[in-house]
């Protein structure tokens, strides 16, 4: 269980899978749709890529928040289908019947998924301001709610293609968000620089996983830095204003009744 090859198809769209581990097979799909011409061609507008992907014609509704760089997060729920939209930046999927959204350009793609007590995947979008306001302990404070008998021995995660501290400084009077960065990130995540300061948000991220008690052998990291691989992946540091990766996840018994619409496409 890890993160698959980046393919390209004929048609020059990457995609990218992330493998599940045995005892979420058939329960767990989750695929990346990295920078090509239909997602160049959507503008990061996901009724627009999930139209172009054939989605929308297999008849599964999708979740796609607004994204606002909070800790909100929604439960796999029709009436969050679009075209509604409410705001948030993570959705609890458990049941197979919809899919989830979220899009990426510079900040994380993080998953989480077990099958104890029952197949359940997060997924959330964890950038600089999400990280320092503490999206993944919200989150998992909302899971624990939704999924009694949670377990995170049981769980594995996934963090996926995001801007590393090679290309992430902050001024330190930039904003007062920066103060809060170096407030709640991890003192390992950040290194002062005297009049900026460097963010390894990907760092953060590992290490607030590994101290709720996941194992760090079903941790998962992808490891290429959105700004150093333009031709695969999009970055709002490096000119990428509106396209975005798609990252689109279904979890629950559901899923295995409904072959993949990517395979067809």
């Amino acid at each position: 269980m890890s993160f698959g090859p980046i393919l390209t198809r004929d048609d020059g769209q990457r995609i990218q899978r992330i493998c599940p581990p045995k005892e979420l097979e058939g329960l767990l799909e989750a695929v990346f749709f990295l920078r090509g011409p239909i997602m160049d061609s959507a503008g990061g507008d996901p009724e627009t890529a999930w139209q172009k992907l054939g989605g929308a014609a297999s008849g599964i509704p999708l979740i796609a928040p607004i994204q606002v760089h909070g800790t909100a997060v929604l439960e796999e729920r029709e009436i969050w289908a679009v075209p509604t939209r409410p705001k948030a930046d993570g959705i609890l999927l458990t049941r197979g019947n919809c899919a989830g959204s979220l899009r990426f350009a510079d900040c994380f793609p993080l998953l989480l998924s077990s099958s104890h007590p029952r197949p359940w995947a997060m997924m959330l979008h964890a950038g600089f301001e999400g990280t320092a306001k503490g999206i993944l302990s919200d989150a998992v404070g909302f899971l624990r709610g939704q999924i009694p008998g949670f377990r995170p021995d049981r769980t594995a995660a996934w963090i996926g293609p995001g801007i590393g501290p090679c290309c992430y400084e902050r001024k330190k009077d930039q904003d007062a968000k920066t103060a809060l960065g170096m407030s709640n990130f991890p003192p390992r995540s950040w290194t002062d620089l005297g009049e900026s300061v460097r963010f390894d948000i990907q760092k953060a991220l590992r290490i607030q996983l590994l101290s709720l008690g996941l194992p760090e052998e079903r941790l998962f990291i992808h490891g290429l830095c959105t700004s150093c691989n333009p031709g695969e992946l999009y970055s709002y540091r490096t000119g990428d204003r509106t396209c975005r990766t798609f990252f689109v996840v279904r979890c629950g018994p559901e899923v295995h009744n409904i072959r993949p619409w990517w395979e067809n496409i």
